[in-house]
Formats: C-alpha cells, sequence, structure tokens
C-alpha cells in the first residue's frame, strides 16, 4: 500500500502507525489462510460453547491504563520506547511515547471521529479525521478494532462472520471473512486469544499478532506481551509491546493541547 510522508521521519511515530494498521492492514477479495491438516479436526465442542467462552473473557471496561516497553525492528533498524497509554471505553486512546532517556517524542489522541498526534521532536502535528488511518490500513478499519487488538479482545469480525471453526494447535480456531478482510483468529483451551492472521488474496502482505502472558485483572485474561510481524514487498516490520503496571476503571486524564508554534504535518496523500 504505497504512501509517501514528507516530514514523518521519527521511529516512535512509525510505533503509532504500526499499532493502529495491524488489525486491517490486508484487503482482499478470497481468504486465503489455510490451516495444516492436524488443524482440519472438527470443533469437539459447540460453536455455542465456543462463542460462549470467548465473550466471557472480553474484557467489559470503563477506563484502562499501563506502560508498555516497545521494541520494533523495521527492516534493519531497530527502536526501543515506553509507551504511556489510556483508553476510555468506545471514546478514546491516549498514547505518550518517551525515548530511553525519559523525553517524550509524541503524544496521539484517537477518538471515533478524529486523530491527532503531536511530533515534539520537531514541532508538528497530524488533527484529521478519523479515515485519515485508511491510508496506512484497509478501509474497514474501525476505532473498536484499536482498542481490540491492544488489549487482547476478539476483533469484532471475528465475533459477527465466522464462517468455521475448528480445532488447532493452540486450542480452537475461528476464520471468515467481512468486508473484504480475512481473518483467522485463534484461542487458546482457556478461551483467550492467542493469535490473530491476517493475509491478502497473493500473499504479498501479511500480519500476525500473538499474544501472551496473561494476567488476571477483574477476572478477565489480558495479555502482557503483544507481538506483531508485518510483511509486504515494500517493508517487514517486528513490534513488541510488554504492558506493566494495567490498571481498570481508574480516573483517567487524557492532556492534549496542540502548541500555536507546531506546524501542521504535510501528508502526501
Amino acid at each position: 500500500m504505497p504512501f509517501k510522508i514528507s516530514t514523518l521521519r521519527s521511529p516512535f511515530i512509525i510505533i503509532v502507525f504500526v499499532i493502529c494498521s495491524a488489525i486491517s492492514a490486508c484487503k482482499s477479495k478470497k481468504a486465503i489462510v489455510e490451516a495444516t491438516k492436524d488443524e482440519e479436526k472438527r470443533l469437539p465442542i459447540s460453536d455455542h460453547a465456543l462463542l460462549n467462552g470467548i465473550l466471557t473473557n472480553q474484557l467489559s471496561f470503563n477506563t484502562f491504563s499501563a506502560k508498555a516497553k516497545s521494541a520494533v525492528a523495521i527492516n534493519k533498524d531497530s527502536y526501543d520506547a515506553t509507551l504511556n497509554i489510556k483508553i476510555k471505553n468506545k471514546e478514546a486512546i491516549w498514547i505518550s511515547i518517551t525515548t530511553l532517556f525519559g523525553i517524550e517524542a509524541a503524544r496521539v489522541l484517537i477518538t471515533p471521529s478524529r486523530f491527532k498526534m503531536m511530533n515534539r521532536i520537531n514541532g508538528t502535528y497530524i488533527d484529521e479525521p478519523f479515515a485519515f488511518l485508511h491510508q496506512f490500513a484497509s478501509e474497514g478499519i474501525t476505532y473498536d478494532n484499536l482498542q481490540s487488538i491492544m488489549l487482547g479482545n476478539i476483533i469484532e469480525q471475528a465475533l459477527t462472520h465466522t464462517d468455521e471453526t475448528q480445532t488447532s494447535g493452540l486450542g480452537y480456531s475461528l476464520r471468515g471473512s467481512k468486508n473484504d478482510l480475512n481473518f483467522l483468529v485463534e484461542v487458546d483451551e482457556a478461551y483467550r486469544i492467542a493469535r490473530c492472521r491476517l493475509s491478502t488474496f497473493n500473499g504479498a502482505q501479511q500480519v500476525n499478532t500473538s499474544y501472551s502472558d496473561f494476567a488476571t485483572i477483574k477476572e478477565h485474561p489480558i495479555p502482557k506481551d503483544i507481538r506483531l510481524a508485518a510483511n509486504s514487498a515494500a517493508v517487514n516490520v517486528q513490534l513488541q509491546l510488554k504492558y506493566n503496571r494495567m490498571a481498570l476503571n481508574e480516573p483517567l486524564e487524557m492532556p492534549f493541547t496542540i502548541p500555536s508554534k507546531y506546524k501542521p504535518l504535510r501528508v502526501m496523500r
């Protein structure tokens, strides 16, 4: 998916775009994800029981906050940063990205209607409708998708448009498609999300996300380790988020004021 950004050079901003585009970076017309022969066994429990197990583990919350150590490799380059993340359910995602020296490099605010970002390194900003993110991802991306991938919830497409359920080496798998987005989601035997795989029709683009090291908060499992691999002809990205200091349903402030001296970031569409 070609795009040009004239002044977007900070690696920490790239981290944000990777997170935002992970859930639906691929578009296709047919599902091409294929299970191995060992995964073709029919589910030993009913689809209804599987769905109930998954829904039981879906995190229900008002607010979520955490710190995350992040490591990202883009082709041959690698970077490290700390992310402070705050989420108000169905309202806003706030991210502050700091360097290893504790200097804030960028701040992001995403709502169902807008995407805002300040790059404190070069004094630039973006303030665009949410559809701005469709330059970096499928047009099917939603705000709820972003929340799901950051919290380890099952994507909404898998809950409403699964065409087939099977056993897998991890537990159970769900596959299907919606609006040209094809998915394979795997959950373990405890119905916790373990992997999500997306792929284009010709295999030129793939996005694989895995979840592990679960913590139990308010009787719900939340993955502390999230790993993403996005591969295409143009770029290979490896991203790891390691959560710590996670908290639910605490009062949150999401300060975001763009200084008047900042200049709009020129994005060439």
